[in-house]
């Protein structure tokens, strides 16, 4: 009998068959994982998936906390860069800009980097101020008329400039069905060292404004010398420099102190007034004044920082006193040009959670460690990086000369202003640097060891961002007793 393999009628043909199959196919793909893993003098370099959201760049080879880059919005690391910050304080004046010749974001030469491949090894020293004293602010007194939400959400930026300064706050909120939503908001006030009180009304946000003036003539002590107006998103930078600025007015007469907006076709529309976000501040005298003519001037149209000054200028003899420290901040979607401009800061700002946006809360904790009066210093260095302590660290594509005091103008205009509309408050100014690279402060902690980490964030969606993580610390070479510092007392022998 003659078997024939190709019809199958060799016996067991079709099961020898099969197996030489299935043992080809097992040896092709040991030599395709073999070939795939096997390493290469040149291996190709794909992006790193770190977690399902975060990916890192080839170049990122340092361990992340990817819980705090999803926290910062961060999707693509395509840079990590760390810094430590040591601060050197002394009683001796600092400009609010210094220039230093050593490099921010270059390694220094003859230094290796660091061993987790994205420190930069050795730390930058800085010099500051001693930070001033405790400010008593409980000649002061704030109104303010909002709502329980939008208190309990200011509540942290208060803190910064009212808490534990004896100062307080009385707020005037519509009228809230919920009596534990404004025990809590009491008791968050309380445990931030705020002096909050307050009252609830059936009023609509524009009466209870003007209703603020009768509340603080109301609840004014025997030493209170001025009651300020503010809006939930007025911002103080400094108790300290706000108590000595007010000092040098006298508030034994009437006084109405504020600043204007930095806008003409604002001040066309709205008057010579004090704006109210940037803070009215009203002597004791003045507040009784309007108090007297409260029936008056609330039968007037006028409504909120517009009511106030007609009413000032309708019924008393008093006019505006403007101090341009107290900045309404009239400025459109990009306002780093005034805080990165070097000048002195302002007492006040505001509009910066929605005309433009600056987390000023984040920006002010790095004065937990080195005082208000670090806040928005400024260092440029030798690379051309300048750092803008709380809000920015930027490389400019055209670097303006040292004695260069124009205000780079990145807002944008608005209701017809021009260029020239800005010049009464931000002058001098000059163009904005469209090629401008910008790293922005997103976050900012205190941590446990007397350390003040901030995160500065250089957003590129195509590209992917990059990150750069500042530590500052004190240093501990050299410490200074600040001049209100108490002195030991002298041996007696």
């Amino acid at each position: 009998m003659i078997f024939n393999a190709r019809d199958g009628s060799v016996p067991g043909a079709s099961w020898a068959w099969k197996k030489v199959v299935r043992f080809g196919v097992a040896f092709l793909f040991v030599v395709g994982f073999i070939t795939v893993l096997w390493p290469s003098g040149e291996p190709v370099r794909l992006p790193l998936q770190t977690t399902p959201n975060i990916t890192l760049a080839p170049d990122v080879s340092c361990e992340l906390d990817y819980d705090k880059m999803t926290s910062l919005n961060i999707l693509k690391v395509a840079q990590y860069t760390r810094r430590e910050i040591v601060l050197d304080m002394t009683e001796e004046p600092v400009p609010y800009t210094q220039w230093l010749e050593q490099p921010f974001l270059q390694m220094p030469k003859g230094t290796e980097g660091a061993a987790d491949g994205c420190s930069i090894p050795a730390p930058v020293t800085l010099r500051v101020p001693v930070p001033p004293k405790s400010a008593d602010a409980s000649h002061i007194d704030f109104g303010v008329a909002t709502s329980a939400t939008r208190l309990n959400e200011s509540l942290n930026a208060f803190a910064h400039w009212a808490g534990y300064s004896r100062a307080r706050i009385f707020a005037l909120i519509e009228r809230d069905e919920s009596e534990n939503g404004i025990q809590d908001v009491k008791a968050k006030a309380e445990s931030l060292g705020i002096n909050l009180y307050i009252t609830e009304s059936d009023d609509d946000y524009l009466n209870r404004y003007f209703a603020l003036i009768p509340l603080l003539e109301k609840n004014a002590r025997e030493t209170t010398q001025w009651g300020c107006i503010i809006d939930d998103d007025t911002f103080f930078l400094s108790m300290p420099r706000l108590v000595d600025a007010l000092a040098k007015y006298d508030h034994t007469t009437s006084m109405y102190i504020g600043g204007l907006s930095e806008s003409i076709p604002q001040i066309a529309t709205f008057g010579m007034i004090g704006f109210g976000g940037a803070g009215v501040f009203l002597s004791k005298p003045l507040l009784t004044e309007m108090t007297n003519v409260y029936d008056q001037c609330s039968a007037m149209d006028f409504t909120g920082d517009r009511r106030i000054a007609i009413c000032v200028y309708r019924y008393t003899q008093t006019r505006l006193t403007v101090d341009h420290r107290l900045r309404q901040l009239d400025l459109m979607h990009d306002a780093s040009g005034f805080f990165e401009s070097g000048r002195e800061p302002p007492l006040t700002v505001h509009h910066w959670k929605s005309w433009f946006h600056a987390d000023m809360p984040k920006l002010a904790v790095v004065a937990e460690l080195c005082g208000d009066t670090c806040l928005l210093r400024k260092w440029h260095f030798g690379d051309g990086w300048i750092l803008t302590n709380g809000f920015s660290v930027i490389k400019y594509h055209v670097d303006p000369d040292k004695d260069d005091l124009a205000m780079e103008k990145t807002w944008d205009s608005h209701n017809g202003a021009t260029d020239e509309s800005y010049l009464h408050e931000l002058g001098p100014l000059r163009r904005k640097d469209e090629h401008k690279r910008s790293f922005q402060l997103v976050d900012a902690v205190h941590e446990p060891n007397d350390r003040v980490t901030q995160w500065y964030v250089m957003r590129d969606e195509k590209n992917g961002d990059q990150v750069l993580e500042l530590s500052w610390r004190k240093s501990t070479e050299r410490v200074q007793t600040p001049l209100y510092a108490l002195r030991a007392p002298a041996a007696h022998g």
